[in-house]
């Protein structure tokens, strides 16, 4: 449940990074393409993405044993927090595989944690 909020989550940010564009070209929606391109909203957007990523990833590893959606989060994770520090150009095309970077990562989870339980299932033979 928690990857598929993730995934969700993930997939807000890179509908932000998509939208924010259109909409600023747009321009007849001044103050709203004015909030969406605030630095506290990239920051506040990425708070549930870490969060999800703490609560879900170390005990679904527990459970599977695979650290690689882990891995793959954490790089994701550190390449949008990158872009706090790089010039806004660069925003972007760092953001949106970062997104789906995450995305997969958070898939990749979810799927050994079902093929996990069902290895655990008992047979009913």
């Amino acid at each position: 449940m928690k990857d598929n909020i993730a995934i969700a989550c993930s997939g807000l940010c890179l509908v932000h990074c998509v939208v924010t564009p259109i909409v600023m070209g747009l321009a007849a929606l001044g103050a709203v393409s004015a909030w969406l391109d605030s630095p506290w909203i990239h920051q506040l957007m990425l708070v549930p993405v870490i969060l999800l990523a703490l609560l879900s990833l170390p005990f679904a590893y527990i459970k599977h044993g695979n650290h690689v959606p882990m891995i793959m989060v954490v790089l994701g994770i550190s390449a949008m927090v990158s872009t706090f520090f790089l010039p806004e150009h660069y925003e972007f095309w760092i953001t949106i595989p970062a997104a789906l970077v995450i995305m997969s990562g958070h898939f990749w989870n979810r799927q050994l944690i079902a093929k996990t339980a069902l290895v655990m299932e008992p047979s009913n033979g």
